[in-house]
């Protein structure tokens, strides 16, 4: 064959055409758009509540999915039920935000319950023309954004990396120098993205966060809120998630929802730990983070590194572990007291949990979180402790954490969390992946 005055030579032309059409065929596949769920059809067609909305959903969300990002409600009662949950808590004068309104359900009751100014933030242009029309209906109060609010975590290290403002740009008039503003967060989430952003935002960036101290009234799967709150999950396994989640935030549950009034559905989980209830239920939940952090804002990524999993272990045992980094020091924890020179500022006081009677078999599986938080700040006070290579060590893995981040952007395409592209995130998060 000859192309231009290059002679290109096929040994098998056969070859060459079957593996043609194999490439096209292959293509054709991977482009055909996924089947709705047949049972998520039927459930919309069989109600009448829904006969308007279904018109108006993207067939995005009428698919099923393993993990989908967004999470959009679509009724009326339990917008009902959410506005009524929060209504007394949207009286302060905070900014107010809702997080994916979709259809715009929920938004209203939250628009008839105030006067107020209402911020909105959407992933998805599908949904701008009801957002249009609403700002028209409530002039001056609606103001809205098409933009990622929960996908902020991979901004804030986008920004890290390079000096950027992608964060003030997404916040806009929201973004604030003042750390102690309160801000009021409404929305579905069905992933923990966001809950590691908010935690990593408090660890590494106390003095700047841009957002505030937000005051998050979240619906979220069951098993999300007990992976987060159940004390026994950092105790048995010791994940350090929940463990840094426990320490900086209160959580409580305001009420069960139906899962089958948010979209798009999740497949059936394989856990034969979770209860009928909890498999076809909904936690809304209020998330405030603590007035009182466990250590000074200087201290909190040693913090963050003493919970690691590759500082110590279940198993580690404490005092072997803890005189690698400073000699001696397990005598302390065995006769219950602290040199003369102890640092009062950062050593335990009378709100912090006694240590049960130590040796130097005495495991970290042992403790329970309040107590190994006890161990933490007996560590980091003792004067022997700025001269360790415990601080050191944990900044040589700074960089390595932020890459890590990245990476995992990068691998599963996560730059953007719209609803359009919500077939290329079913994938398997990782909770303990902080």
């Amino acid at each position: 064959m000859i192309a231009g005055s290059r002679i290109v030579l096929i040994s098998n032309p056969l070859k060459l055409t079957a593996r043609f059409r194999t490439k096209i065929n292959k293509q054709s596949v991977e482009k055909k758009p996924e089947k709705l769920a047949s049972d998520v059809t039927t459930y919309l067609e069989s109600t009448a509540e829904y006969e308007n909305i279904k018109k108006i959903l993207p067939k995005s969300l009428l698919r099923k999915y393993k993990s989908p990002e967004s999470m959009y409600l679509i009724n009326e009662k339990t917008a009902k039920e959410i506005a009524k949950s929060v209504k007394n808590v949207l009286d302060d004068g905070s900014p107010i935000v809702e997080v994916n309104p979709g259809v715009c359900i929920l938004t209203k009751e939250l628009l008839q319950m105030h006067k107020r100014e209402l911020y909105l933030y959407e992933t998805s242009n599908h949904f701008a023309p009801i957002l249009d029309d609403l700002q028209k209906q409530y002039p001056g109060r609606v103001k809205y954004k098409i933009a990622d609010f929960f996908g902020m975590w991979k901004l804030a290290f986008q920004d890290k990396m390079d000096g950027g403002n992608r964060v003030k740009d997404l916040l806009g008039t929201l973004s604030t120098e003042d750390n102690e503003r309160i801000i009021k967060v409404i929305g579905a989430m069905p992933g923990l993205n966001f809950m590691k952003h908010l935690i990593n935002t408090i660890i590494f960036h106390n003095t700047g966060n841009q957002l505030g101290r937000p005051d998050l009234f979240i619906t979220m799967p069951s098993h999300h809120y007990e992976f987060l709150t159940d004390s026994t999950v950092q105790q048995g396994k010791h994940k350090s998630l929940p463990a840094l989640f426990q320490s900086l935030f209160d959580c409580k549950i305001l009420t069960k929802l139906p899962k089958v009034h948010f979209l798009p559905w999740t497949h059936s989980s394989n856990d034969k730990k979770l209860s009928v209830i909890d498999e076809n239920c909904l936690c809304l939940v209020n998330i405030t983070q603590k007035e009182k952090l466990p250590c000074p804002p200087e201290y909190l990524p040693l913090f963050w590194y003493f919970f690691k999993p590759h500082t110590f272990s279940k198993s580690s045992r404490v005092i072997p572990l803890l005189e690698q980094w400073i000699p001696g020091c397990g005598v302390w924890l065995i006769t219950g007291q602290d040199p003369p020179d102890t640092n009062k500022n950062l050593s335990p006081d009378k709100h912090d949990a006694p240590l049960p009677h130590m040796t130097i078999f005495t495991e970290f599986g042992d403790l329970n979180l309040r107590q190994k938080i006890t161990v933490f700040k007996r560590f980091i006070s003792w004067p022997e402790f700025e001269q360790c290579p415990f601080r050191a060590t944990m900044e040589n893995n700074l960089p390595k954490f932020v890459s890590a981040i990245e990476d995992d952007d990068d691998k599963n395409s996560r730059i953007s969390a719209h609803i359009d592209d919500i077939d290329h995130s079913d994938t398997d998060n990782d909770p303990e992946n902080i």
